[in-house]
């Protein structure tokens, strides 16, 4: 039997099923491209409705009254009437009315509640809905429905692999998650926003794809404190519910737009200087926010997992596991504010700087999976480019002061492949450094499909309007012995864009590159561990683009390109102090020039030249040093050893290329990592700046790029017993 939620009022526990859903009024992708669009002979999306009045006349009306922008004219209706690729969700006639009910329900309940005084004027549930009736809705309204049923690009489910989302946001710029679960019955089903089920799947029509569903999609319009709060009930959230707001960290996840004045429709102040791009000025990113991810443990968790049935007696394991902080000793046990006070430190760990999705096959996924790139048939793949025989990860920093996670998909072979683990230990998830914090690492990231039966709710949803909710099977904990000399005791690799939070909260990082260039322009202040230093430094994102042997090869596919005479620099993330090596990957090309690596604005070593001319770079003749090339294992290990002590380092072996040839980027000539300097890096901020300093104007395009970092112990380079891997 499913547990009923008991939530702080009498109210919410009667309208819980209707609160999930709603209508956004912030943060719209107001226009659809309309360019070079004709209208087809054959039946497209709105024929297809129009022709089918039993299941969908009362969508037709709401697409028929719903605008498609303030620079467009007409109707979302008769706007796929034409040339394009959309997917659409359709709901039935019965999904519409119901879900008109629900929300005039709602907006009159929360009402009359907070004129009982029983609720805040905040948490009446507004939507825009005042009338269960078809023809008292509104054109705003309208509007706002309409455009959570449109992606302007075709999906099939088959093009979704497992839980996630679909690649690109609906042009209400949120996205789309999908899971799959089972009916009562048995029967594999596709649920949308884990809400709506679909009825009919993949009806391949002249302009996109339809798939009818039996409910509204609307995701929620409130923030994620608010949205998760809906779930504090006695045996769902709410020891952690409970922790978020003692410590006040309730009022950082409202935060949502960054800069209200904000102007989308900026375009970059001058056009990228390569060939393909002269002429054509890249625009800014569709919005400025700021989002956020909650890692959730429940209730049940709490207490089968770690023997907590409260928050005091969490606070109490919380005081013991951070007992070893020094500046926990000042805090006054019940100033949970403090960012030193042990509830906080423990809270403040499960809450990233960013939105991020269970799946990476489109903009902002923990680890990238399943993405294609679709503007070519040599287009990026990452399931080829990274293949599934090598670990995938990424790190990202948390609310919690100067720390940071990881998250790892396994490789296959593994007991945990295939799944998202946080803080997954070495060799595969075995090693532990600290006996007691076994029971804290190589915590799993719960498909959405799995929680309904985890938590006893069935219609839970993770899509807040500033963040997404992901639960985990175990709580979290820093522990700086632990992380580094075991979790983060190895090889960090951050791609270029992981490093800015702000690439990915605003649909930048992995963007759809489409059909030709489709760069993104990074303008000056947007990304807040970013510094330009001069007017002649401009910063673009590539996003995943053709990967090949002779050609850009970029862990990732994608890459950040600087272009002009550039001076700028960024924040390195926060990692254990320690002894490191810091490494830069990037490909030679002739459209580099001569860089000068500052480290906290001290020169670190000679001008590096990045250029390659006539198939000479610094290493020589490039050519003649890829693995393929030096033949057995001794010669290349003995290249290797002569390229460290000038100070570089092959691609790394586990990002292969496109193609019949496919090879990793250790057999790419034009692949290399330099390695900066070894340097101790103390708890604080850390800054490597980047200037160019070509003097003797061969450089054809002076361009910057940026492809990933490497931040490496000492321990990892030293150890005899245990060389460092070519991967």
């Amino acid at each position: 039997m499913k547990k009923h939620l008991l939530t702080k009022t009498k109210l919410y526990a009667a309208l819980f099923a209707l609160s999930i859903a709603g209508c956004i009024t912030v943060g719209c992708t107001e226009d659809i491209d309309q360019s070079n669009r004709y209208t087809f002979t054959g039946e497209t999306i709105t024929d297809y409705l129009e022709n089918r009045p039993e299941q969908f006349r009362n969508f037709c009306k709401i697409l028929d009254l719903a605008s498609i922008g303030k620079n467009s004219s007409g109707s979302i209706l008769k706007t796929l009437t034409t040339y394009g690729s959309y997917t659409c969700f359709a709901p039935t006639n019965e999904a519409v009315e119901r879900y008109l009910f629900e929300m005039d329900s709602l907006y009159w309940a929360t009402l009359a509640a907070y004129e009982r005084g029983e609720i805040e004027f905040s948490d009446v549930e507004d939507n825009g809905i005042y009338s269960p009736n078809l023809e008292d809705l509104s054109k705003e309204a309208a509007t706002q429905i309409a455009m959570n049923h449109i992606i302007e690009a075709a999906y099939f489910t088959t093009d979704i692999k497992s839980d996630g989302a679909f690649p690109k946001n609906n042009i209400n710029n949120r996205f789309t998650s999908v899971s799959f679960a089972n009916d009562e019955e048995g029967n594999a089903i596709i649920l949308i926003n884990n809400n709506a089920k679909i009825i009919e799947s993949d009806i391949e029509l002249e302009n996109g794809i339809i798939h009818t569903v039996n409910r509204v999609v609307a995701p929620s319009n409130r923030l994620l404190c608010d949205h998760f709060a809906q779930y504090d009930s006695v045996g769902v959230f709410s020891i952690h519910a409970e922790a978020i707001k003692r410590t006040g960290i309730d009022t950082l996840l409202r935060i949502y737009e960054l800069d209200p004045e904000y102007d989308k429709f900026k375009t970059a102040p001058t056009a990228m200087s390569t060939t393909g791009m002269r002429g054509t000025l890249a625009p800014y990113p569709e919005t400025y926010l700021q989002k956020y991810t909650l890692l959730a443990v429940p209730d049940i968790i709490y207490k089968e997992k770690h023997g907590i049935d409260n928050i005091d007696e969490l606070i109490a394991e919380a005081k013991r596991l951070y007992s070893h902080c020094p500046e926990t000793a000042t805090v006054a046990d019940d100033d949970y504010t403090n960012p030193n006070h042990p509830l906080y430190k423990f809270i403040s760990y499960h809450i990233i700087d960013r939105q991020l999705l269970y799946s990476g096959n489109g903009p902002g996924g923990f680890v990238m999976s399943g993405y294609v790139a679709t503007e070519a048939a040599e287009g990026y793949k990452s399931d080829e480019n990274l293949p599934e025989r090598y670990d995938r990860y990424d790190y990202f920093e948390t609310l919690y002061p100067y720390s940071i996670i990881k998250v790892t998909r396994p490789k296959s072979g593994t007991p945990l492949a295939g799944e998202l683990i946080i803080n997954y230990a070495q060799d595969d998830g075995t090693r532990i450094k600290n006996s007691a914090m076994r029971p804290y690492i190589n915590a799993r990231i719960l498909p959405i499909s799995e929680v309904p039966a985890l938590i006893g709710i069935d219609n839970f949803t993770d899509n807040a309007l500033n963040g997404s909710i992901h639960v985990i099977d175990r709580m979290l904990i820093y522990n700086e012995d632990e992380m580094g000399g075991n979790i983060l005791n190895e090889r960090m690799r951050w791609d270029s864009s992981s490093l800015f939070p702000e690439l990915t909260n605003n649909g930048v990082r992995w963007h759809e590159r489409g059909a030709g260039f489709k760069e993104i322009y990074i303008p000056d202040g947007f990304c807040k561990r970013l510094k330009i230093n001069n007017e002649t430094t401009y910063p673009f994102y590539l996003p995943p683009h053709p990967v090949l042997a002779t050609g850009w090869s970029n862990y990732q596919g994608d890459e950040i390109l600087v272009d002009g005479q550039y001076d700028f620099s960024y924040r390195i993330p926060h990692v254990p102090e320690g002894t490191y090596e810091l490494r830069f990957g990037f490909g030679f090309s002739d459209a580099r020039g001569v860089c000068q690596f500052y480290l906290d604005d001290k020169i670190t070593g000679i001008p590096v030249e990045m250029r390659q001319i006539n198939g000479k770079t610094a290493i020589g003749n490039i050519s003649e040093y890829t693995d393929k090339a030096l033949g057995d294992e001794e010669t290349i290990d003995e290249f290797d050893k002569s390229l460290r002590n000038r100070g570089w380092m092959k691609g790394p072996g586990s990002v292969w290329t496109n193609g019949e040839n496919s090879v990793s980027l250790r057999d790419v000539p034009y692949a290399y990592r330099r390695i900066i300097t070894m340097t101790t890096l103390t708890k604080g901020d850390h800054w490597l700046r980047f200037k160019d300093v070509t003097k003797d104007g061969t450089s054809n395009y002076k361009q910057f790029s940026q492809d990933y970092l490497e931040i490496v112990p000492k321990t990892v380079i030293s150890d005899p017993t245990k060389p460092e891997d070519k991967l």
